[in-house]
């Protein structure tokens, strides 16, 4: 049997006698000096032995021989460090908080502890449809766990995302977005008094709030009419943090109309270029839950009969104003800071249905003037003659 025994397959007698095939092979590992290691793993027969160095050898023949199974030993919370030194400088202090909310709160209790190579596609199914928080919730949480495990997957500690073919359950369907016209703006700016001109601002520039809050003086060329968004100051855990914004399409230039020039015009005059732009009546950043109390926001709606109505609603009327401007999709995009016309599209796709109407009519022109014009020439296609 002994003589049988494949090259690079070792045969061995366990302590009860039984017979045992280890097969030796080197496998990556980037802790090493030389980057690789050597390992073995034992089987009960020579048949299983022969078929996993037959899978090692394509690999190395391949140049993809695999990582070291020992570095899948780590437990989740260790990738968290890796995946959190490397993503929180990309991405906004707001948006870092909720992935340390979802961590914290639900993926670590979990999965934190437990070494990734043991965490299985049920597992992780399991742990969704047993959430019980809203929807997209949901949907945030396991979109962050199958991120991280993805960079275990990605430094060879594991082969396959356990969390990839996990479903979150269906998306809810976004609500309709509230819009308001501009008699409406007009309305409720009147209602809130000395703070309306916030309304008017965010209602003709697009800016969402922490947008507005990180503006300054200098961002504002009133000769040239454009505004020119550098950073953003959104409240995160009851703080103003002062950053960039929140993508890379988001730093971007809006055209000012008049309405909104002569909002800002007495705000900044004289005033030094590094000083916030809006302030509250105090002088100090703005806070949204502070403005709505001087602005008496609850009241101004119900005097307008505009509620239930939000802030960011505001943004939204924007969308709406400057496509009824006549305003294609290529500039609400490019003003309102989504990275493609796409993602414009698909948040305001409710706003462009009437082209939809207008792919109707089209067809029913292009129609109706082939018809008559086959009718008129009376063409029809060449005969010929058989003998």
């Amino acid at each position: 049997m002994a003589g049988n025994t494949p090259r690079g397959i070792r045969k061995r007698v366990n302590g009860a006698g039984q017979p045992r095939y280890q097969v030796r092979y080197l496998v990556r590992d980037p802790t090493s000096a030389s980057g690789w290691v050597e390992t073995s793993a034992t089987f009960p027969t020579l048949r299983e032995a022969k078929a996993f160095k037959a899978e090692r050898d394509n690999e190395a023949a391949l140049g993809a021989r695999r990582f070291d199974p020992r570095l899948g030993r780590i437990p989740l919370s260790r990738i968290w460090d890796q995946y959190s030194a490397s993503k929180k400088p990309a991405v906004s202090a707001k948006t870092w908080s909720g992935y340390t909310q979802h961590w914290q709160l639900r993926i670590a209790p979990q999965f934190g502890h437990i070494p990734v190579d043991e965490i299985r596609r049920a597992d992780v199914q399991q742990f969704v449809d047993a959430l019980t928080v809203g929807a997209w919730a949901k949907v945030s949480t396991l979109r962050l766990l199958r991120s991280i495990l993805e960079v275990a997957r990605e430094d060879g500690r594991i082969h396959r995302n356990p969390a990839c073919g996990v479903s979150a359950g269906r998306i809810p369907q976004r609500e309709r977005h509230r819009y308001l016209s501009a008699p409406e703006v007009a309305a409720l700016a009147a209602a809130c008094k000395d703070q309306g001109e916030i309304v008017t601002i965010l209602a003709y520039t697009g800016l969402r709030w922490s947008e507005l809050v990180g503006l300054r003086v200098g961002d504002i060329d009133l000769a040239t009419r454009r505004l020119h968004v550098r950073r953003a100051a959104p409240e995160v855990e009851g703080r103003i943090i002062i950053g960039p914004p929140k993508t890379r399409a988001a730093k971007r230039t809006v055209p000012l109309p008049q309405i909104v020039l002569d909002a800002l015009t007495p705000r900044i005059g004289g005033r030094q270029p590094d000083e916030p732009a809006i302030t509250s009546p105090n002088g100090a950043l703005l806070r949204s839950n502070n403005w709505r109390r001087h602005a008496h926001w609850s009241q101004a709606l119900g005097t307008t009969k505009l509620a239930p109505l939000t802030i960011h609603d505001l943004r939204h009327t924007y969308a709406s104003l400057a496509r009824k401007s006549g305003a294609d999709l290529r500039y609400v995009q490019k003003t309102m800071g989504h990275s493609t016309p796409t993602v414009t599209a698909n948040i305001y796709s409710d706003l462009y249905s009437d082209e939809l109407d207008q792919v109707a009519t089209s067809l029913d022109r292009l129609h109706a003037t082939e018809t008559v014009n086959t009718t008129i020439t009376g063409q029809e296609p060449d005969k010929t003659n058989q003998p």
